[in-house]
């Protein structure tokens, strides 16, 4: 059963995303119209208050939410070259509120599968009523203490001799590593050789640091505690034994350089949580 709460990690992004978009054109890393969709007026007045007072920086916040749009922007730059690359499906795993298959163009013409549990998915139909949900999406419901995830994803239609990008974005910090290897070797055994996983995790040398200490502070109140990570000098041999190959790793610094350029230099961004891309061998 899940837990209904005032605010979960998928909706703190989404107001994330919400206040990005409240900055000048010019200055807003990531776009997205739709995440208001899943936040309320009130929690989109409050952040923006504490951003414009200084609040979020006396606290120690701001540069967790730096990372959050980042991050946000960094992965959906990968979709759109992965896409260009030629790719015949994705799947975004753990989708929460996610709308990038709504909004990227690279992408209306790829079939998308959309996996997460059945209750976080009727929340997102149910804020998303007045939004038109493109015929290339699917959503996949699977409860993963109970449904396997093949079967569920083939009787939506997933093919395994195709290109294929697994999109697995805020997800593998909170589980355990038995749950990370075996959706890993879904994916290494069930996709066609070329397809890739994006997906973040937390560098475990940094697991001690100031910033780090904020962010699973604040996902531990939201009920998401932090239980894997992994120090990023490991991570190669961590996929490569996995079935990956092509393994490009990318911490805070290398993330943040295209964005935090111009208007948003003085920006600070949290460290501690990286992005990788592997290829299926």
């Amino acid at each position: 059963m899940v837990k209904k709460r005032l605010m979960s990690t998928a909706r703190g992004v989404a107001l994330v995303r919400v206040v990005e978009m409240l900055r000048p054109a010019g200055e807003r890393i990531a776009a997205d119209p739709n995440a208001r969709s899943f936040v309320n007026a009130f929690n989109v007045f409050g952040l923006r208050f504490m951003q414009l007072s200084g609040l979020s920086r006396l606290i120690g916040i701001e540069p967790m939410l730096t990372f959050a749009i980042v991050r946000e922007q960094f992965v959906e730059d990968i979709i759109v070259a992965e896409a260009g690359r030629g790719l015949a499906q994705v799947v975004i795993l753990g989708a929460g509120f996610d709308t990038r298959a709504y909004r990227i163009t690279a992408l209306k013409d790829i079939p998308v599968f959309e996996v997460d549990h059945p209750v976080t998915q009727a929340q997102k139909r149910a804020a998303l009523k007045t939004v038109a949900i493109p015929a290339n999406v699917q959503f996949v419901s699977v409860d993963f203490e109970t449904d396997d995830l093949g079967t569920q994803l083939r009787s939506a239609g997933y093919r395994e001799d195709v290109r294929t990008l697994f999109v697995w974005q805020g997800v593998s910090m909170y589980l355990t590593q038995s749950g990370i290897d075996r959706t890993l070797a879904f994916v290494a055994q069930h996709s066609a050789k070329g397809s890739a996983v994006v997906l973040d995790y937390f560098d475990a040398r940094a697991m001690q640091g100031g910033e780090a200490r904020v962010i699973r502070f604040f996902t531990g109140i939201m009920g998401e505690h932090v239980r894997f990570a992994i120090d990023q000098r490991e991570i190669q041999t961590f996929l490569r034994t996995r079935g990956f190959t092509d393994i490009r790793n990318a911490d805070g610094m290398q993330m943040a350089a295209p964005y935090l350029v111009g208007a948003n230099a003085g920006r600070r961004m949290a460290k501690g949580v990286n992005v990788v891309i592997a290829t299926v061998a």
